[in-house]
Order: C-alpha cells, then structure tokens, then sequence
C-alpha cells in the first residue's frame, strides 16, 4: 500500500510491482509540482490585488507565503527572510485555519496572552522582550494585507527598566584643593604630579610619560611649555603653556618624574591614586577630578574674555575633541593657536 499525505492532497493505492511503484511515485511528484506552482500563482495574484487579499478567506499560512514573495520581490535577503518564519509558526499554530480578514482586536491580544504563557528554552517563559518582537513582526504582516487600523492598536509591553542613579560627579571644592596642595606627602615627587595635574589639566598618563625634552622653550617669546608629541587622538598632541604659579617648580624637575614606573601604567596609577586618597578621602573623586578642577578653573577665569576664539584655545589646551564624554562645544574650529595666546588664559587659572 503506497500513501502520500502533503497537507495539499492525500494518496492511497496499492502496488505488486517495482514498475508500479515507480509510476505511483512519479505521480505524486507531479502533483506536488503542480500544486507547488498553483500556490505560487495564487500568491502573485494576491499580490498583484490588494483588494482581493482583503475579501478573500486568507489564513496566516497563505499570507506567509504572500508576505514572503513580496519581500523577496522588494529585494530582501534570504537570512532576513528567515527571522519572520518563527512568528508565522506561532500564528498558523495558533490561529491554524481561521480566516485573517475576520480576525478583531481582541483575537490578537489573546495570541498576546497566549505567546507570554508559552515556554521558550529551557522550559521557561517567552521573555517580554521575545514577545515584542512577534507582535512588532505581526503588526507588519498584517499591515502588508491593509489591516493597519488592527495593526496600530495592538500594544507592545513596556519596557520595565529600573535606573539607577550615578553617583554625582563633583569637582574637588577649594577647601578640598588647598589640603592636597599642602598635604605631607611620603614621597614628595607624588605632590609634583598632583600638581602639574592640578595646573595643566594633563591626563595621568601624559604626566607618566613626560620626558627631559618635552619640556620646551618658546624661541620667539620664551614661554616654556610641554610638549605632548603622542597620544590616543589627533587633539591630544598638543603644546601646553607652564602656568606661572609652576614654572620654577618646572625647570627644576628631572623627567621622568618616576623613572621606574615610566612604561609601568598601572603601578604609577596605583600609586598617585593612593597618594591623593590619603589626602582627600572621597570615593567620588579621584586624580581625574583633577582635570576636571583645571577645566572648571580655566573656563570659569576666561569667561570675560575678548577672543572670539576663547573656548577654541581652551579646547586645544585640554586636548578635548568632539569624540571625548565631556566637550567643550564651538562654532568655529582653529588648530595650532599660538603659545602667547594660550599662555595668557593658563596664567588666568587660580586654585
């Protein structure tokens, strides 16, 4: 006995031969085929219709195949294709044969219900955000026959997000400032750091790095100024004027400031950080507040300022660039300001 059963038709005949047998089988072959390219022609003209779509009986199984030819027909790729075929699984098995065109509101936030009480992996619930993402499919198939009225009405689940609030970033305040600068420290090198930091704005690691030629002079007016020749962005290779209150400190250094840590980031890290919090135990703030101190200071000291390029000269100094969390924004953009013109605003700076 030979049965076929493809969901299109069903098949029974009995057979004594290999010939019959051959026959049977090439029959249904042809009739797999023939029914293949008559769903096919079916769809196109559904398509080809939109009127039609939405008079005819149509069950989600049909509207797959309409949905997908329509998108393979407005170039969608296969792998594309493919994320739709889950939802369209849960539909046909849901709604099986029910017509699509009679389907309401309600029939759908059943299907809602019904898709948060079905077990995913692992035997556990459909994830909210899992079930959204069937409804979102849903809502463009449905749209895709000229349900858009059903489509808009049918509710996504909020997303239940619990914030939880950064701790607030505060600058050191001035009685904070005035205890790291007079702190005793064990090591006095590490009270050089904190200052140059303090009065240049220079991230930890430009400090660590400074070299004896990195400390330069002006030819034209004798400013002396470091020179930042590398770092992680274009802006941060930069010239920074020694700020007057430290340039006597300045000349009087040997760079490296610590030789043995030179290449070592995270020892020296480690230990300028230990140095500040024996001085000024705040959990939220740390060497890098002593950036943003220098930042507020050359800011807040030049705000009177008459150079139409002001906030341009103290971007260059800081080294910002638009990529950088915190910016300084400006209309106008001019690199390579000259040293005269920065030094004025760094000796603006008052701690």
């Amino acid at each position: 006995m030979f049965q076929i059963d493809t969901g299109d038709f069903k098949l029974m005949f009995e057979y004594d031969t290999e010939e019959e047998l051959r026959f049977a089988l090439e029959q249904a072959k042809e009739i797999q085929i023939q029914a293949q390219l008559q769903r096919f022609k079916e769809v196109k003209q559904h398509i080809e219709s939109s009127d039609s779509i939405e008079q005819e009986i149509i069950s989600f199984e049909k509207l797959r195949d309409i949905y997908i030819l329509k998108q393979k027909r407005d170039g969608l790729t296969a792998e594309s294709i493919s994320e739709y075929i889950p939802t369209f699984k849960k539909l046909i098995a849901y709604f099986e044969e029910k017509n699509v065109n009679q389907l309401v509101l309600e029939d759908y936030e059943k299907f809602k219900e019904h898709l948060t009480a079905t077990a995913g992996r692992g035997g556990k619930p459909l994830s909210k955000k899992t079930v959204n993402k069937h409804l979102i499919y849903l809502k463009n198939f449905l749209k895709a026959i000229n349900h858009d009225e059903v489509a808009s009405k049918i509710s996504l689940y909020r997303k239940s997000v619990i914030r939880k609030e950064a701790p607030k970033k505060e600058n050191y305040t001035q009685q904070e400032i005035d205890t790291i600068l007079n702190f005793d420290y064990k090591d006095p090198m590490l009270k050089n750091i904190i200052i140059i930091a303090l009065y240049t704005g220079m991230r930890q690691s430009e400090i660590r790095k400074l070299s004896q030629e990195d400390i330069k002079k002006d030819a034209k007016t004798g400013i002396y100024y470091f020179d930042i020749p590398e770092a992680k962005s274009e802006a941060g290779v930069r010239k920074i004027p020694v700020h007057k209150s430290i340039e006597e400190l300045i000349l009087s250094l040997s760079f490296p400031l610590i030789p043995d840590l030179e290449d070592n980031k995270n020892a020296f890290g480690k230990k300028v950080r230990y140095a500040l919090y024996k001085a000024v135990n705040e959990p939220n703030k740390n060497f890098h507040t002593l950036r943003a101190n220098f930042i507020d200071s050359i800011t807040e000291n030049n705000s009177n300022s008459t150079n139409r390029f002001a906030v341009n000269i103290i971007q260059e100094i800081v080294g910002h660039d638009e990529g950088d969390k915190v910016k300084l924004t400006f209309t106008v953009y001019k690199k390579g300001f000259r040293i005269a013109d920065k030094k004025v605003f760094m000796d603006n700076v008052e701690f």
